[in-house]
């Protein structure tokens, strides 16, 4: 590798943070990172979504979370700016997220799509307005809104400082040459492996089934999801559904620090007319982005984990618990994360719980944390154990109301003998004296004394218990 191209890649890992993406004005995708697996399809989508309906000039900023645009929850806004005559950077930044169980996508909260925030150094007062004015936009929008505009200019400038530190042109030749090597490594490594073919079927609880044929041959990943049902009542759009596939592949073979075009050409993807991968507006997609993109992940780690069997691994819980309490004006969105599963030669990582003040809970919401701990798991048990999820449980002092989602895979896929699943998500109630499961997602109210569990998934054992 070339100083050049080293200092090319080193400058792009410096600059993109969070979740966020860097393209040329024609299109070609120079990089994106981020944490969340839809963001790598959806990321790019928004970018060309934007630039095809809004003449961006250097300086100028977009504003989009519309799902269909290429945004993912309603939540996430993604920002896409013109930093130069030549390269536009997206970048998505969250504001307060809530459960959102709806029958269409315009319930799930206010839908942006792609607009101009900003243009010729001045913000566009009259669409902020409009949009304060909307009776699903959050409160303080329009503040938040300039302050994400005034960071993305200061950091705009750091690149271009960046660049000129470095004192070299980004040239055409330059991305040619960076995109090129990024591709070959990626084919490299994926020739690296074994090659193969396999079919995985995943059922989720709302009754879509996802249908996943993958070869591999040649450093070259084949999905073909022919069979996967129609939605019923998760839908993820088809920019998500190509990140998740992505995000999963990349990170199975190490190469995910050289997401762009070049090493997404390494993926080909058949889809279905009509099936809940590619999702149509009005549909809903909150429970697509949440539960819907982890049963995805899960159907890409089986059916790489049955083509590589000597580095086979039991599947984790990639669909969190996510539990929104809602009293007066107020709500508080848990999320709980689930464990990882267990390989042939360790145990799997055990959740780690997003940190949140109990005091301030307890301050904010008529409730008593009775205990927050790993859970004790029955399941993912083996020679390797599947790391632990974890167990929140709160009792209510007066009234509250609360909505949740979780693991919409309780029927579990068929997997090798050498693993085991791990125990599911569970929310469950003690009502005076009785105890209940609560379904995989709801809303309802509990009354007080009610005491309500909450339980993240424990991932997969591996081996037979010693």
């Amino acid at each position: 590798m070339s100083y050049q191209i080293e200092l090319f890649h080193s400058l792009l890992n410096d600059f993109l943070q969070g979740e966020s993406a860097l393209m040329t004005i024609e299109g070609d995708v120079l990089a994106v990172r981020g944490v969340q697996a839809v963001s790598y399809g959806t990321l790019t989508m928004a970018a060309t979504t934007a630039t095809k309906y809004l003449k961006l000039q250097e300086g100028d900023i977009a504003l989009l979370n519309d799902p269909y645009s290429g945004g993912s929850l309603l939540s996430d806004m993604t920002f896409v700016m013109a930093v130069s005559e030549d390269l536009i950077w997206v970048s998505r930044r969250s504001l307060d997220k809530s459960v959102k169980l709806a029958k269409s996508v315009e319930e799930e909260g206010l839908r942006i799509p792609p607009t101009p925030l900003r243009q010729k150094n001045q913000l566009n007062e009259m669409i902020l307005s409009a949009m304060q004015a909307h009776p699903a936009c959050p409160a303080n929008f329009v503040t938040w809104l300039k302050h994400q505009c005034e960071d993305m200019t200061v950091k705009a400038k750091t690149l271009h400082e960046a660049i000129e530190y470095t004192g070299f042109t980004i040239t055409g030749e330059l991305i040619e040459e960076y995109i090129d090597l990024c591709r070959k490594s990626s084919v490299q490594k994926i020739s690296e492996r074994a090659s193969g073919e396999t079919r995985v079927d995943v059922v989720l609880d709302s009754g879509e089934l996802l249908r996943l044929n993958m070869e591999i041959h040649d450093g070259k990943v084949s999905l073909d999801f022919s069979g996967t049902s129609a939605a019923k009542t998760v839908s993820l759009t088809e920019s998500a559904t190509y990140g998740v596939c992505f995000y999963t592949l990349s990170r199975y073979y190490g190469f995910e620090q050289l997401a762009n075009s070049g090493s997404f050409s390494v993926l080909q993807i058949t889809k279905p007319a009509g099936c809940w991968l590619i999702g149509k507006y009005p549909a809903p997609t909150y429970k697509g982005m949440t539960c819907g993109a982890a049963a995805l992940q899960t159907a890409m780690e089986l059916a790489l984990s049955q083509i590589h069997q000597k580095s086979e691994k039991a599947l984790s819980s990639n669909c969190p618990l996510n539990f929104d309490l809602l009293h007066q004006d107020k709500h508080m969105l848990l999320t709980l994360p689930g464990g990882v599963g267990a390989s042939a030669s360790h145990d799997g990582e055990c959740a780690h719980l997003q940190s949140f003040s109990i005091e301030q809970l307890e301050r904010d919401f008529p409730v008593k944390v009775q205990r927050v701990d790993l859970r004790h798991s029955t399941g993912g048990k083996g020679k390797h154990n599947g790391g632990r999820g974890v167990i929140l449980k709160i009792e209510a002092r007066e009234d509250i109301q609360a909505a949740w989602v979780t693991d919409l895979t309780l029927h579990r896929p068929r997997i090798s003998k050498n693993c085991s699943h791990g125990d599911p998500c569970e929310v469950s109630i003690e009502h005076e004296g009785t105890h209940k499961v609560l379904p995989v997602l709801g809303q309802q109210k509990f009354s007080k004394g009610d005491v309500v569990t909450l339980c993240s998934g424990s991932g997969g054992g591996y081996g037979k218990e010693v």
